[in-house]
Order: structure tokens, then C-alpha cells, then sequence
């Protein structure tokens, strides 16, 4: 049984507001200033990773997993269980009533659903009949297999070829309209909304058809995509085309990769990334993070090289970084998109990729302070974990704790000094003025704590030209 939104919307509000309580009735929690931790239920360890912090609602484990979301997604990982079901636990947990039987809006979202199958049959035989000549549009993009995996069709030309089909299949024309399949004028007879374009069905996360997108097949450029209009199943700026089947690849690598079209996205799984999916001709959004929220907590970026492509990457950045996601930009050349990129035959390896925040410094984006604060967090971590690779103790230190205070111990500082100054440098002059800057501020730090005011003033400003060292 579906679960109203608004039903669900309540659902989360009211977890999101008591995720302590939650929680801490199957792990241990300790409050820890303003956020609660405990040793992440999900591996084994001895210091606490997992973190709650309730004025957001979320939880993160900073260990082994590097993984988080809200209140849903933590029982869904725990007890093995979907979406649908950790919400009916979580409205058993908090006090809400889920409506029971089908209501009158559950029957319409039926009916709906019907008549979207029922066109997207309409659209294979279409495409699978050749009407109009569509197939040689489908067949110059993509193979066979593709069109079969994804469910490709066809709209007939005419105006009203699904308006006739349906009809003879017995679907109501409301519920075809409320789809956003056919429409018509005050009292005038029904036309398509589609015809003369090559059809991709975009499904919701249990692979149910819930609208189409259709490009057209000649090459007049304007209106190249038609979108069905939003209805009560299909809210544009909250689904992700291919979502359904790349959610288990997601799971599974903790990540996903975000493209801006459907070509894109069909081109990138043909070539074995299955853990992508596609804005639905829409801008990265907010509720799109929502969405992938659940799944997992980096993001990938991979959009078009042109400069429209590169003003939505930087935009797209910004925002799953302030949804608190670990960002990755891969950087096309200005002719590419994804789709012509693996069709030209060129390696994955080779696309030059750098985190969100070097991207935003690089292309010049605005920058807030905190953005500008973890962007020099995220170099440091960078240096230190160049540093591992070189000295065994600092790797040994890492992996016990990650804790900076035991890194910069007065019997570790030698080693670092060592590594540093061994001809030929194992380190690019960056990353060794990072370590230097390290030692700098460890070094200032510790004096600072012991010293005079007025050389403690001195210490700390010490601190601060060495931190603008890392830029």
C-alpha cells in the first residue's frame, strides 16, 4: 500500500525531530556538545565514529562506512528492510496512523499507472513497427540492447494514435490526461501529447512508469525534449531518470554518478557505470539530494563541457555541498557530453576529475567562508594522507585514530622533518608546503598555550599566515 506524501512527509518530520530517541533505543548514544555518539552499529570499532545531530536530523559515520542519511535510511540499513517499510516502522515508533484501504486518491494513482503502461506499450510496438520512419533515429543514438533495456519507443505522428489505442484498451481518458498523455481544449476532442518523437520512459524507484520524456527526430533544435507536465506521480524536480535500476549499484558503492541527460545516462551504464542517473531536463536539485540522500553520501558529477554545462555543474556542486555530500566534478572537453564521450571509444580513466571544492576554487565560483574553511580542511587531509604513504608511523596513527594531536607528537615531528628534507623530495613543492604548514601550525599551536599574551597574540597570527599558505 502507498503511503499518502503529506502521510509521509509527517512520517519523517516528526523522526527527523526525535532521531535520538530513535536511535538510542537500539545503540548506545553519548552527547557529545551539541551532537550524540556511539561505535558505528554498522562495523566493528573501538573509538565512536557514528554521530547524531539532532538539530538536523541525520546521522554520519566518519569511519569505515563514511556513510549517513536520516532516520529512514539508518533502519533500512539496520534491519535489511525498503523505504516503504522503515516508514511504517518509524510511524509506528512516533505516533502516526497510516491510512488503511485504498483511498480515492490511491484508486486515481492506479489509473494512472494503468494508462502509463498501457502507452508505454503503445510507444515499443511503435518503435518496434517502425511508424513514420522512427526507428532510424533510434538506431543512429543507440544498439539494440539499449533500446530493449531501457524501454525506447516511438510516438506515432497524427495527433491522436494513443488517444484511439487507449481508447479501444478500455482506459478512461481522465486518467490519461491526469498522466499527461493526452489533452484537449475546453470541450474539444483529445489529441496527443506526444507524436514524432522517440520516447524514454522515466520510472520512480519501483520501476513503475510515471512519465516520458520525447526528443524529436529531425534536426530542428527548438523544443528538442518534451516532458510530460507534473501530475501527482511525477514531480520533475524530484526524479531522477534511471533511478530504479541503479539504486542497488548505488548501495553498494556508496556512490552515484549524476549526468544531464538521458543519452548520457544510457551511453554511461552501457559502459558498465551503473550507479548513475539523470536529471529529467531540469537543473540539480534539492529535492533530488533528498532523494539520493537515501542512498548514499558522494556525488559525482559528470555534465556537459560546454559552458551551459559548466555554470550547472558549478551550481550543482554548491548545493550537494551544502546538502552535505562528498563531491567529485569529472571535467569533459567543451565539444563532449558524456554520451559522445564513450562513443568515440575513450577511457573513463582518462576524464579529468578533482573534488567539488577545487572545482568551485578553480572555476572561479563563489565561495562562501565555510566553503572556503573546508576547502583548506580538505587539502590539509589531502597532505596527510600523502603523508601516510611515506612514513608508517603517521599511516599506523591514522588508521588508530585519525587523532592530529597524536600525529604531531614531539616523537613523530622528527620523521616528518626527515621526509621532508630527504633529496629527491617525495612530495610536489604543494603538498610539501602543506606539510610544512602542518608542523608550522602544530609547532605555533603548542607554544601559543604556554607563552605570554602578547606572544601568544604573536603565535596565533603565525597560525593564520601559514594557513593562507594553502590557499
Amino acid at each position: 500500500m502507498r503511503i499518502p506524501d503529506d502521510i509521509k512527509k509527517e512520517i519523517l518530520d516528526r523522526a527527523g525531530q526525535n532521531i535520538v530517541q530513535l536511535i538510542g533505543e537500539v545503540i548506545p548514544l553519548t552527547k557529545a556538545g551539541t551532537t550524540y555518539k556511539a561505535c558505528c552499529p554498522f562495523h566493528n570499532e573501538k573509538t565512536p565514529s557514528f554521530t547524531v545531530n539532532p538539530s538536523r536530523g541525520t546521522w554520519h559515520c566518519f569511519g569505515q562506512c563514511n556513510d549517513g542519511g536520516d532516520v529512514a535510511k539508518f533502519f533500512m540499513l539496520r534491519d535489511g528492510i525498503k523505504f516503504p517499510d522503515a516508514l511504517a516502522l518509524l510511524a509506528r515508533r512516533v505516533g502516526i496512523t497510516i491510512p488503511q484501504g485504498e483511498t480515492k486518491e490511491e484508486k486515481e494513482r492506479k489509473a494512472m499507472l494503468h494508462a502509463l503502461a498501457k502507452a508505454q506499450y503503445f510507444f515499443q510496438q511503435g518503435l518496434s513497427e517502425n511508424r513514420n520512419g522512427g526507428r532510424a533515429y533510434a538506431d543512429s543514438r543507440l544498439t539494440p540492447y539499449e533500446v530493449e533495456r531501457h524501454g525506447i519507443g516511438y510516438a506515432p505522428k497524427g495527433g491522436r494514435a494513443l488517444v484511439d489505442y487507449l481508447d479501444k484498451s478500455g482506459v478512461p481518458f481522465w486518467a490519461a490526461e491526469k498522466a499527461g498523455l493526452i489533452r484537449r481544449e475546453e470541450n474539444g476532442p483529445y489529441k496527443d501529447c506526444f507524436w514524432g518523437r522517440v520516447m524514454f520512459p522515466i520510472r520512480d524507484d519501483r520501476g513503475r512508469v510515471i512519465a516520458f520524456a520525447g526528443r524529436r527526430t529531425d534536426k530542428i533544435k527548438t523544443l528538442k525534449y518534451v516532458n510530460s507536465p507534473e501530475s501527482p506521480l511525477y514531480k520533475k524536480e524530484a526524479t531522477l531518470y534511471g533511478i530504479d535500476t541503479a539504486i542497488q549499484a548505488i548501495q553498494e558503492t556508496g556512490e552515484v554518478y549524476v549526468v544531464e541527460g538521458y543519452f548520457d545516462a544510457i551511453a554511461m551504464i552501457s559502459a558498465g557505470i551503473l550507479n548513475t542517473v539523470a536529471t529529467c531536463g531540469t537543473a540539480f536539485t534539492k529535492e533530488h539530494a533528498a532523494v539520493l540522500r537515501r542512498y548514499c553520501t558522494r556525488v559525482n558529477f559528470m555534465f556537459d563541457g560546454d559552458a551551459a554545462g559548466k555554470k550547472a555543474l558549478q551550481k550543482a556542486t554548491l548545493l550537494a555541498l551544502k546538502e552535505e555530500f562528498t563531491v567529485t566534478a569529472y571535467l569533459l572537453t567543451e565539444d563532449q557530453d558524456p554520451d559522445s564521450f564513450f562513443k568515440s571509444g575513450e577511457s573513463f580513466n582518462e576524464i579529468r576529475s578533482m573534488t567539488g571544492l577545487d572545482y568551485l576554487k578553480e572555476s572561479g565560483a563563489e565561495m562562501s567562508p565555510i566553503h572556503k574553511k573546508l576547502h583548506r580542511l580538505e587539502r590539509l587531509e589531502r597532505g596527510l594522507f600523502y603523508m601516510a604513504e611515506k612514513i608508517p608511523e603517521v599511516r599506523g596513527m591514522i588508521a588508530k585514530s585519525g587523532n592530529l594531536e597524536e600525529l604531531f607528537s614531539p616523537d613523530l615531528l622528527p620523521a616528518i622533518h626527515d621526509v621532508i628534507n630527504t633529496p629527491p623530495p617525495p612530495f610536489s613543492p604543494r603538498v610539501q608546503r602543506m606539510i610544512e604548514t602542518l608542523v608550522r601550525v602544530k609547532a605555533s599551536l603548542e607554544l601559543g598555550n604556554t607563552a605570554e599574551p602578547t606572544v601568544r597574540s604573536a603565535m596565533l597570527l603565525d597560525v593564520g599566515e601559514a594557513l593562507s599558505l594553502i590557499g
